[in-house]
């Protein structure tokens, strides 16, 4: 007895099998069977569903998000024991636009003291990934402001961090997010209000200390960067993760691709410095750049993204994931990149980065049956209107085709 049957799909493995018309069926929350044509009279499920011809994809994966943190001051107006009620509000608006595995951050908002094991209890609630990383922000104000996951609730003027809060963040990280900021941010504030946006915040020695230290606990570490001064710097450092990346040219383009470090494109925003457009998306792509597309959510658009369709006030969030994908995904579709390699960017990537020691996130047997059904391609025909069914472990958690 199968736990869960899907018939009549048109599946997007984003494996070697490619796509093609067939079914698929799960169990204890992992993928039995893949195949094509209808599936044989004999096979029982206590889930049946009749996909009408729809798409069967792996769900998507946004590897950079703070929907625990500072969206729920800035979306929800939330404190206290609220805030991780406003966190899990996120969450779900995550899931409903198809989001099934996100890379979320607990960096020690000044005005928000949820402790790193509130974030691990939540992540733990709900029928989806959420992969932790812990780290620090360093704010551009003046004076500039360090906030850090071992010190939440509290700002500091200076660095105060020791080798012991170094040790902790990474021994608790899922992940290799932004785990360190090498250039200061200034969040979603204006920019004039955060004087020291942009500039660096770490020297190399210090910088090389701290990724041992990550690397000495097993973890892989990543960092919040713009402009090539720090990319490259962290490079040589040996670091494994850049986020952002926006404002690095060719050149250090091709030193990441050649020490293999991945890079966490936020196509909207993020730092300072306008966002990589679809050009030099796939200008790191042509480089071989392992490129994945996040949200930052939640925040508002560059205003130089020009080439994306979101009003200049918006709050960007899990709902408008697709929306800022969109240009930088169907140009890569335009410039003859393989749909599924397209797909990619928002799936598999992105997934191998939240959870690097796990399985590549394909439609195959024996991975994880989190899956969406949805009317088109996401991000290159549809956004998250389209997403009709959301399944995580094997079992349905939204469906909108009743």
């Amino acid at each position: 007895m199968q736990d869960l049957l899907i018939a009549n799909a048109r599946i997007w493995t984003l494996s070697d099998r490619g796509a093609f018309e067939g079914y698929l069926t799960a169990k204890d929350g992992y993928i039995t069977d893949i195949q094509g044509g209808k599936p044989p009279h004999d096979i029982k499920a206590k889930t049946r569903i009749d996909a009408q011809g729809l798409i069967l994809m792996p769900g998507l994966v946004d590897c950079h998000s703070h929907l625990l943190e500072y969206a729920t001051l800035e979306m929800h107006n939330t404190q206290g024991q609220a805030q991780a009620m406003a966190g899990i509000a996120n969450l779900l608006e995550a899931l409903k636009s198809g989001i099934v595995a996100v890379g979320e951050h607990h960096l020690g908002h000044p005005d928000l003291s949820q402790t790193m094991d509130v974030y691990q209890s939540i992540a733990r609630q709900v029928p989806m990934t959420v992969a932790l990383a812990f780290g620090l922000c360093w704010l551009g104000f003046e004076p500039p402001v360090l906030t850090a996951a071992t010190h939440p609730g509290q700002a500091f003027s200076q660095d105060i961090l020791q080798n012991h809060d170094y040790e902790t963040m990474a021994t608790a990280s899922d992940f290799a997010g932004e785990n360190l900021f090498l250039n200061y941010t200034c969040a979603n504030a204006p920019l004039e209000a955060a004087p020291h946006t942009g500039h660096p915040t770490t020297a190399e020695s210090k910088l090389k200390q701290i990724i041992d230290i990550f690397h000495a606990e097993g973890k892989p570490i990543g960092a919040h960067i713009e402009g090539d001064e720090t990319a490259q710097m962290f490079i040589r450092a040996g670091g494994d993760v850049i986020h952002h990346g926006h404002n690095v040219s060719p050149a250090t383009g091709s030193l990441i691709a050649e020490n293999n470090v991945s890079l966490v494109i936020t196509p909207h925003a993020g730092t300072s410095k306008r966002p990589t457009n679809p050009e030099e998306a796939y200008g790191f792509f042509r480089q071989g750049v392992s490129l994945a597309l996040a949200s930052d959510s939640y925040i508002q658009p560059h205003p130089e993204a020009n080439w994306i369709s979101l009003p200049p006030d918006k709050m960007a969030g899990p709902r408008e994931f697709l929306t800022a994908c969109a240009p930088i995904m169907q140009y890569f579709a335009n410039q003859g990149v393989p749909l599924a390699e397209v797909l990619k960017l928002i799936t598999v990537n992105g997934r191998k980065i939240i959870q690097p020691h796990q399985p590549e996130g394909i439609l195959a047997s024996g991975r994880p049956a989190d899956l969406i059904l949805c009317t088109g391609l996401p991000g290159i025909e549809i956004d998250a209107a389209g997403v009709c069914m959301v399944i995580t472990g094997g079992k349905i958690q939204i469906n909108k085709m009743d």
